[in-house]
């Protein structure tokens, strides 16, 4: 077995699959490896380029999955810069590319796992200022190649992922907790950047839309991303996990009470790029006793592009595109977010009621996040946050032309679907407005005091949250 870069702390052998450390003691194997996974990528092991002047060939790959949703994989790609003798990991996720490597530990230290909670701001001495984004396990499940670290097969470690202003991004990898953690940093990176020997640009290759069967009905269902964890059938309404490409029925879930506004499989070029519609689903929160709703729609423009929203409610329609955490200062009542202030209008719990078509996410029928609205420069800023994961998105109004490139026509009895199915924002508004008035009005004939939400009720049902 040959390690052929000075870093590397671990190779794969291509027949057996396993790991195989190098240590002072020799070699030690420490498991086997899964097969891998078909993840197209363009950067294939013994690829080679340049990368601001410095040339690195492609070493090694790992694929992870995380422990509470197997099956559902993504795989990071280890570049070694032989002349500098360094190396990076190079992850593709939603569109964007990313690029860590491995970092001296503060002598601060690293705050304990079990003292991050999402949203919150950590100080890594020299680095700065860092926000926590997700919490949680993974396991290593494949791999192929050098690696400059040791994994464990099937092994579960905890991890946080942590992201800073200017597309900065990294990784607290806690492990199995019987070695000190080890920290990942880097930042987003533009693929432009990056000159392949081949002459190819860096773009993800679009994998091909697969016809996939339900396995409770036998009705065809288009499986549109190979990021696709979960899908509803249409027609039945059972509920699959996907896995490999295979469909895995967990059982039935209840079919929403109306259609979606937008056909599933319905094409659209919205604001530059060429969109499908994937899922649809409903959600709801409750104020002062009453349900209001709004509807989402989820929507797939490639591999390169990643995935979008456009969310309906009282006939009024938005465009959901994600942020980086890192990217919105949070104080809690007000967000700074791309030199604007945002300021709070509203706090809810979200619930999602039903679903249909295809999710990158294991969704749940009567999942329940935190979020919040803030208001502010273009359009709203939504914060969303569960016991691991927080997520920003940013809103922007879709106009009725904007709409049309779906082939449809803002529904006119929106508001009369709502009376069914609960009002969105103008009828929580309205609900508010009323309560405030005969406060007032109790206040002036008895002087007395009318409680209430502290936050004074939402004004809208939510936009893009749990994404």
């Amino acid at each position: 077995m040959i390690f052929k870069f000075a870093g590397a702390r671990a190779q794969v052998c291509e027949y057996c699959k396993f790991v195989v450390a190098r240590t002072d003691r020799g070699l030690v194997p420490t498991g086997r490896m899964a097969d891998l996974i078909e993840i197209p990528t363009p950067f294939t092991i013994g690829t080679s380029g340049r990368w601001h002047g410095d040339t690195f060939t492609v070493e090694g790959r790992i694929q992870m999955d995380r422990a509470g949703a197997p099956g559902a994989p993504w795989q990071e790609i280890l570049l070694a810069f032989l002349q500098s003798d360094r190396s990076l990991w190079v992850a593709y996720a939603q569109g964007r590319w990313y690029a860590t490597s491995e970092q001296p530990v503060p002598p601060e230290g690293l705050p304990p796992p079990e003292s991050l909670r999402p949203g919150n701001t950590v100080n890594l001495g020299q680095y700065g200022a860092w926000v926590v984004q997700e919490v949680g396990q993974r396991r290593v499940v494949s791999g192929e190649g050098a690696l400059t670290l040791v994994p464990a097969p099937g092994v579960a470690t905890h991890y946080a992922d942590i992201s800073a202003q200017g597309g900065q991004f990294g990784t607290i990898d806690y492990g199995d907790g019987s070695a000190p953690p080890k920290l990942f940093l880097g930042k987003q990176f533009d693929p432009r950047e990056v000159q392949l020997e081949s002459g190819m640009p860096v773009e993800m290759p679009e994998a091909k839309a697969a016809a996939v069967e339900c396995p409770n009905c036998g009705g065809t269902l288009p499986l549109m991303s190979q990021q696709a964890e979960r899908v509803i059938c249409q027609y039945c309404g059972t509920a699959s996990d996907v896995n490999q490409g295979v469909l895995s029925a967990l059982g039935p879930s209840p079919k929403p009470p109306i259609q979606p506004y937008i056909p599933l499989g319905a094409e659209g070029v919205l604001r530059g790029n060429k969109y499908i519609v994937a899922g649809f689903m409903i959600r709801s929160t409750r104020v002062e006793g009453e349900t209001y709703s709004w509807r989402e729609y989820l929507l797939f423009g490639g591999e390169a592009v990643g995935y979008r929203w456009l969310m309906e409610e009282d006939g009024k329609w938005s465009f959901i595109e994600p942020v980086e955490t890192g990217d919105v200062v949070d104080s809690g009542h007000a967000v700074m977010f791309r030199g604007g202030q945002y300021s709070l209008k509203q706090q809810v719990r979200a619930n999602v009621d039903y679903v249909m078509g295809e999710f990158y996410w294991k969704v749940e029928i009567g999942e329940t996040v935190e979020a919040a609205e803030f208001g502010g420069p273009g359009g709203k800023l939504s914060r969303e946050r569960s016991a691991t994961e927080v997520v920003y998105t940013f809103m922007s109004p879709l106009e009725p032309r904007e709409l049309a490139a779906f082939g449809v026509s803002p529904p006119a009895g929106a508001a009369a679907m709502d009376a069914s199915t609960g009002g969105g924002a103008g009828q929580i508004l309205m609900t508010m407005i009323v309560m405030v008035v005969i406060c007032l009005v109790i206040a002036m004939v008895a002087g007395g005091a009318c409680g209430g939400s502290s936050v004074g009720g939402p004004s809208y049902g939510g936009g893009g949250w749990g994404k």
